[in-house]
């Protein structure tokens, strides 16, 4: 289906089309870089097997693991307090993954690329050691334990519900400053602690990397202007778009697998096309 006639985001911003984009900048801190094409995370994930159940005329994403095991949905909500994404199983609540319409997509992606990645569980402290290291800061309330990102606007926790069964997860909230103790919200984003080891390892790496990423015009929410450094940068859309589609082919290499065929029907019931 020829969509290259539109006028629509989809055309853009830098993976498809990039005779629309002069140049890309590169934006710092990350976390507050806005969230950028979701076709680095959607593509990458059909690239390895995931199957579209999405609905035609609904503007949603509805992949699903060749296994039939996991789940991710794009829905996207206009209010920072509220999940855009979702990654979670098919069946049952063991765990839920879920990130606001801000989280830059590479994090996201550092979370859905290692989903069926094996490896024994990090310990807590390897995780704060590795936010540490890049000058996060730690801090201490009673039971409760955060790093604070260099430049004071993300803040990285872990949480303990108050429930019978209580829940373990981890929580990051950006926001910027407003002044006078205000703060406007930016995005927020939750993982069970008993998610994929790998692939909430995956995530917080991503959060706490200090290189910038790379965003074109528009890309970047309005709210955090003042609060980014923002440079040209050397590699151009079309350098851009080859990396994209070098990601791809990685993931059709090393995918994880043929998508299980639906099951089969009563004989009397089948349709040859």
């Amino acid at each position: 289906m020829s969509h290259e006639r539109f006028y629509s985001r989809v055309n853009g911003p830098t993976l498809h089309r990039v005779n629309a984009v002069r140049w890309l900048d590169e934006v710092a801190p990350r976390h507050l870089a806005g969230g950028g094409d979701p076709r680095h995370v959607t593509e990458q994930l059909l690239a390895s097997g995931w199957s579209n159940h999405s609905v035609p005329g609904y503007p949603h994403v509805l992949l699903e693991s060749p296994d039939r095991r996991l789940h991710l949905t794009l829905e996207p909500e206009a209010d920072e307090f509220l999940s855009s994404w979702r990654v979670h199983p098919a069946q049952g609540h063991a765990w839920s993954a879920q990130f606001g319409i801000h989280t830059p997509v590479e994090m996201i992606a550092g979370f859905t690329d290692a989903l069926h990645s094996t490896g024994p569980r990090p310990e807590e402290t390897e995780l704060w050691r590795l936010a540490a290291s890049r000058g996060w800061t730690m801090q201490l309330a009673g039971r409760q334990r955060a790093a604070l990102s260099p430049d004071e606007t993300a803040s990285l926790s872990r949480e303990s519900s108050l429930a019978e069964n209580p829940i373990t997860r981890w929580s990051v909230q950006v926001s910027v400053p407003l002044g006078e103790r205000r703060q406007r919200w930016i995005w927020n984003a939750s993982i069970d602690e008993a998610a994929p080891p790998a692939a909430l390892t995956g995530f917080i790496d991503a959060l706490t990397d200090p290189a910038p990423l790379l965003r074109s015009e528009g890309q970047t929410p309005q709210h955090t202007f003042g609060f980014v450094d923002s440079r040209r940068s050397p590699i151009t859309p079309e350098q851009h778009r080859l990396q994209h589609l070098r990601r791809l082919e990685a993931a059709q290499r090393t995918g994880t697998g043929t998508p299980a065929p639906p099951p089969p029907g009563p004989a009397r019931h089948k349709r040859h096309r």
